[in-house]
């Protein structure tokens, strides 16, 4: 095992370039526990951030160390205890910092989840730590990965305000929550709604509230709750008995989201005093989903002659064409200046985040170098990094960010829809 990962550090060593975070982490356990220590010591140096300097001492013994010359600005001293039960053939394990237990999680051969989840589950703790302080400090290259739970991460969104950013996970009890991110802190908290799910989850404009899919009344319906005190304020803005789904903000006082009927579905508006509206879409789409607003017009996904494309409803009632290739496209995201389209579209044969300018009709592949499928891009709200979730093989998705550079910002704008 020693001499594996002696030639993992010299694989790695090229990789390390600079370093802001450093984690300095103990590992501690029996001799029945080995396996165990041996596949999260592996899954660490495997998964380690090249901005992150790593020290991992098992039983005393450095077995694996990040080049010295390394920078650290912010150090994290984190052990990790495992035991063994031999009669149940299970395992206990637990991250503690600063003589508190952080983290705790168990297996048995017993459990119907696969041993290799386990796995990912111990080693996520020091990885999403190191990679909070990064994005909160903005302290990353191209590309950085937020979590590494094995749970469901997606469907990411910022605050306007920059102060939070927030998606939806299953990491607590199996069901699908809202994860919050205080930018500023680096901290996670989850939101649960008993005896519901949630997805898409969206900030309003003044960054106070979230529309989300939630099925508190046993079916898909759409809510708001605020952010303070969220679970004793929910409010129900759908109505009716068929689904709805996909909420965003009109405006502050506003939703936009799609509810299903008899054949097909359609987009609606209500206030927060409940008023709601079914816009006016034409008959030519199957179905819509995904409604995202800038400035009075709303971006949606058209479903027509098996055909996804995106499309935009301006101001005067008018529908666009945006983007409609021979390829699937998903997912419509508006940059805050109204600029820019990210989207998600298959032409690579998987899935990838693309953006086009919406003034120049430029687009480009922004996620080229990860071989995986990637969907839900979010803007942040300068408009420099864009969130998504990765599906990596046979994991679950997890949420990256990427750094945003315009590839024709030096060009003279035009007009986008609805402008």
């Amino acid at each position: 095992m020693r001499r594996t990962l002696i030639a993992l550090f010299f694989v790695l060593f090229s990789l390390f370039n600079f370093a802001a975070v450093g984690l300095k982490i103990n590992i501690l356990g029996s001799e029945n526990s080995k396996k165990l220590i041996d596949d999260l010591t592996r899954s660490l140096i495997s998964l380690l951030p090249s901005e992150v300097y790593m020290e991992l001492t098992t039983d005393g013994l450095i077995v694996f160390a990040s080049p010295v010359t390394l920078n650290v600005e912010e150090s994290y001293e984190l052990f990790f205890n495992v035991t063994y039960d031999a009669t149940q053939e299970r395992f206990d394990a637990s991250w503690v910092e600063n003589n508190q237990i952080v983290y705790s999680c168990s297996y048995s051969k017993k459990d119907q989840r696969p041993y290799s989840e386990f796995v990912r589950e111990c080693t996520h703790y020091p990885l999403e730590k190191a990679s909070m302080w990064l994005l909160k400090n903005n302290k990353f290259d191209s590309y950085l990965r937020i979590t590494y739970h094995p749970s469901v991460d997606e469907y990411a969104t910022f605050s306007p305000d920059g102060r939070y950013f927030a998606f939806i996970t299953d990491r607590l009890s199996g069901n699908r929550n809202i994860a919050l991110l205080e930018l500023n802190e680096g901290k996670m908290s989850i939101l649960p709604v008993a005896g519901s799910s949630e997805y898409f989850p969206r900030f309003s404009p003044d960054g106070k509230r979230l529309a989300f899919q939630g099925s508190l009344h046993g079916f898909w319906n759409v809510y708001v709750m605020p952010i303070e005190n969220y679970s004793r304020n929910i409010s129900l803005i759908s109505a009716g008995n068929n689904p709805a789904y996909c909420p965003n903000w009109y405006d502050e006082n506003t939703v936009v989201y799609v509810q299903d009927a008899e054949r097909s579905n359609a987009l609606y508006s209500a206030t927060l005093a409940k008023k709601r509206t079914k816009l006016n879409i034409p008959s030519e789409f199957d179905m819509v989903f995904s409604p995202t607003v800038y400035k009075g017009t709303i971006y949606f996904v058209g479903l027509k002659d098996s055909d996804f494309g995106i499309y935009a409803l301006t101001p005067n009632g008018s529908v666009v064409t945006i983007e409609n290739s021979f390829f699937n496209e998903h997912d419509p995201a508006i940059s805050p200046d109204g600029r820019y389209l990210a989207y998600s579209c298959n032409s690579t044969g998987y899935y990838t985040i693309w953006v086009k300018d919406l003034y120049t009709e430029e687009k480009w592949c922004v996620t080229k170098d990860i071989p995986h499928d990637a969907f839900y891009p979010a803007f942040s709200p300068d408009g420099k990094l864009i969130a998504f979730s990765v599906y990596e093989g046979s994991y679950e998705p997890d949420i990256w960010i990427l750094r945003f550079t315009p590839a024709s910002s030096n060009l003279e704008a035009q007009s986008a829809p609805g402008s």
